[in-house]
């Protein structure tokens, strides 16, 4: 339950935020701000996940091998 209301959370933030008013503040300052904030977030995001389970920095673990306890 706790993840279902979390992410509820968020997705209220997400349809609260009024862009037109973003926009019309200090001429879109405010706007292009956050839009290049998230831009980065979701890119820097995605590079990290790559590097980390995309086998570059750890193995890729082989699961095909049953491991068998002795």
């Amino acid at each position: 339950m706790r993840t279902v209301w979390f992410a509820l959370a968020f997705t209220s933030i997400g349809l609260e935020t009024r862009f037109k008013e973003l926009v019309g503040m200090q001429g879109g300052r405010l706007a292009a701000a956050f839009i290049i904030a998230q831009a980065y977030n979701v890119i820097s995001t995605l590079i990290l996940a790559y590097l980390l389970f995309g086998g570059v920095i750890f193995s890729v673990p082989d699961i095909d091998t049953p491991v068998v306890p002795q």
